[in-house]
């Protein structure tokens, strides 16, 4: 998996993808552990396609 979603699949199960009005590059979100005894964070990534196929990824609505 290309990066920066390796890295955030290191810390979270699943995440909400949002495409950027600039066409091509895309806005993720997640909360994600490191480990149990770590506390949650508030993930944020922003990427360029081809990275996420956002045709693939259920989008929410906003």
């Amino acid at each position: 998996m290309p990066e920066p979603l390796n890295s955030l699949s290191q810390h979270a199960v699943g995440m909400h993808a949002w495409p950027h009005r600039d066409r091509g590059r895309w806005l993720a979100l997640a909360i994600g552990q490191a480990d149990k005894e770590l506390p949650l964070e508030l993930l944020a990534v922003v990427g360029q396609a081809p990275a996420l196929d956002l045709s693939a990824v259920r989008m929410s609505e906003s």
